[in-house]
């Protein structure tokens, strides 16, 4: 633009020498006076024109500009929306050892070393509709761990509908151990139904989850090829679950300088139908929880209480129930209180590919409330450490009539009712 103005100045001073040189020629000063004064008229309306024309100019070239930015803009969002609408797939292959004082051939080969578990996970969303799955396999078995399909009616209120986590006690579960506590042989703790779930968050002080579900994850209640623990039947015992209700309520309080914790109360009921008498029974479960963080320790505490009433055929006994998962039946006891407790410490490491651990104790005791029923117990010591994909277990189980710990069932009067067990237990997992 400042080489134009150049040129218009250019032009009006060659006009005036031009007029000058006239001028020189003898004509008359009046008459050449005025026309110069036309002339750099004419040249004042060009430059002006020739301005007009390059303020139009440059005013094109802005809206250009704001145009390719608004495209640019527009491609960003359009590209990041399609990175985000996708389902992501994921899994994991476990390795496991372990050594067992109650196992003498065990014990004879020093311990047992095998492929535990590889899975499959799948998460995300396609529109606004939110997808999340996984499935195992064990040695013995294969099984669905969840399926579930949801849809977020705003921040505050989720849906999941399919094969979802049933809401009670301290969630995603109370443990820190690859072992669990007690609650989860029992069927509550990662447990997993099919139904319906909402979860509501009203606040960032209040957390609630209300659900129905219809049965467990399979319908077929003869399966004990399963991840969690239900109600399965299988030679006098007919009952499995059907119409379950859960409520659970959590308030989140902020302590400050790092701390902070959760206190929340569960509530479950349904029924039980009877495959042999044609009956259904009734069952139902209240729990209360604290979960508590100061700084890298943490406290957790849980006490519930629990009862099935059976409607059994006649000489099958109402004080114990089955259930089964791991393709494994067993016994444990229709009424009991239970309680549980896990305290831990986490540590942020630089010890070579090692960035991470958390050390814990967890403790279950289950007192029967039956005719011909004795306690349970179980403890879990361990540590669990991180180093890239890789996360790892290592924990001493001791047990006295704990189902998995060399216990017949829970809360048997068996004869393993007073024996000590335990197992020394390693998992090494690689988690893509």
């Amino acid at each position: 633009m400042s080489y134009q103005l150049f040129r218009l100045f250019g032009a009006a001073v060659l006009a005036a020498t031009v007029s000058t040189s006239f001028a020189s020629a003898g004509e008359d000063e009046a008459e050449i006076l005025k026309r110069q004064i036309e002339a750099m008229q004419q040249q004042l309306l060009e430059m002006q024109q020739q301005l007009g024309d390059l303020r139009e100019e440059r005013d094109r070239e802005r809206e250009e500009r704001e145009e390719i930015e608004t495209r640019i803009v527009q491609v960003e969002e359009s590209v990041t929306e399609e990175d985000t609408d996708g389902i992501d797939v994921g899994g994991a292959v476990r390795l496991n050892v372990w050594w067992q004082d109650y196992n003498d051939q065990i014990k004879d080969r020093y311990s047992d070393f095998e492929l535990e578990l590889f899975r499959i996970n799948f998460s995300g969303s396609i529109g606004d509709v939110l997808l999340d799955a996984e499935w195992r396999r064990y040695n013995d078995f294969q099984a669905i761990h969840h399926a579930w399909v949801g849809y977020d009616f705003s921040d505050e209120l989720q849906m999941q509908l399919g094969i979802t986590q049933v809401p009670f006690g301290i969630l995603p579960y109370m443990s820190h151990s690859f072992w669990f506590t007690g609650n989860y042989y029992l069927g509550y703790e990662d447990d997993y139904d099919t139904g319906i779930k909402f979860i509501h968050t009203p606040s960032d002080d209040w957390t609630f989850h209300y659900g129905f579900f219809k049965n467990p994850e399979y319908a077929n209640d003869a399966r004990a090829d399963r991840y969690s623990f239900d109600l399965v039947t299988g030679g006098d015992q007919g009952n499995t679950e059907t119409n379950q209700f859960n409520f659970r309520a959590e308030r989140h309080i902020d302590l400050g300088d790092d701390s902070h914790m959760d206190v929340g109360l569960s509530l479950q009921a349904g029924q039980m139908y009877n495959r042999i008498t044609e009956r259904n029974g009734d069952r139902w479960a209240i729990g209360g929880h604290l979960d508590s963080y100061f700084g890298p320790w943490n406290l957790r505490l849980q006490a519930l209480r629990y009862e099935y009433n059976p409607e059994n055929p006649e000489g099958v006994s109402d004080d114990f129930v089955q259930k089964g998962a791991f393709a494994f039946p067993f016994l444990m006891a229709a009424k009991a209180n239970t309680y549980t407790y896990s305290i831990s410490r986490s540590f942020d490491l630089d010890w070579g590919p090692i960035t991470w651990a958390n050390c814990y104790n967890e403790g279950t005791y289950v007192d029967p409330d039956v005719d011909g029923g004795s306690n349970s117990v179980q403890s879990v010591t361990g540590c669990s450490v991180a180093a890239g994909g890789v996360f790892a277990y290592f924990d001493w189980i001791t047990g006295r009539n704990m189902w998995f710990a060399g216990g017949d069932g829970i809360g048997l009067d068996a004869t393993t009712a007073g024996r000590w067990d335990s197992r020394f237990n390693i998992n090494i997992g690689y988690y893509f």
